[in-house]
């Protein structure tokens, strides 16, 4: 499986995330059974406050992860929109997940990121069992309504150091980065030097 992660910062990835967006119902998505009209579409891919990594999957756009932040300084949270669910397995979303809470943790200061999981969603369900990256705090009652059911989600804050510790570059890859800094400083100094003409 060939994936793609593309952080929404141009036009381009715009019409990317709108269409992860389009889907009209999904079992994957953590807003629930949501009918989003162009408007609404625009509405969000434009709010400035909410980040998105849209995810590709075999060249095609199967979803996106969003996250913003709360009212808190250093809280945010995440949220999942599939439009593809069969292409979302556990790895995928643990890829994805992984990929959007690095991309957070590098830009912003974090204590505490939140994804509310419906329990109708299987894939979710199962990656939070399967996964140690989010502890599970509680369970909201009827908080969606579908297939003519009420249906509970699970309140989830992440464990920052589970994904902080995987992502963590292994002192071999430091060191390698450190001596090609080194040699391309070097490079640019000498170039530098050798094109600076003296005058007595």
């Amino acid at each position: 499986m060939n994936v793609e992660f593309i952080p929404v910062l141009a036009e381009r990835d715009e019409k990317l995330l709108d269409e992860a967006l389009s889907q009209l119902f999904s079992y994957v998505s953590t807003d629930g059974p949501v009918w989003r009209t162009a408007a609404q579409r625009q509405r969000i891919v434009r709010d400035e406050r909410k980040s998105h990594l849209v995810v590709r999957s075999s060249g095609r756009t199967v979803g996106a992860i969003s996250w913003w932040a709360g009212q808190t300084p250093g809280f945010f949270q995440l949220s999942v929109s599939s439009s593809d669910d069969r292409a979302w397995t556990i790895q995928l979303v643990d890829a994805s997940l992984r990929e959007a809470v690095s991309l957070l943790t590098r830009s912003s200061e974090v204590k505490r990121v939140e994804l509310l999981v419906p329990t109708y969603s299987d894939v979710l369900i199962e990656y939070l069992t399967e996964r140690d990256c989010f502890e599970v705090e509680g369970v909201l009652r009827n908080r969606f309504f579908i297939d003519g059911e009420y249906w509970p989600a699970v309140i989830c804050c992440a464990n920052i150091e589970a994904f902080i510790d995987r992502d963590r570059r292994q002192p071999g890859d430091r060191q390698e980065l450190l001596a090609a800094l080194r040699k391309k400083t070097l490079e640019d100094l000498t170039a530098a030097h050798d094109g600076t003409s003296w005058s007595a």
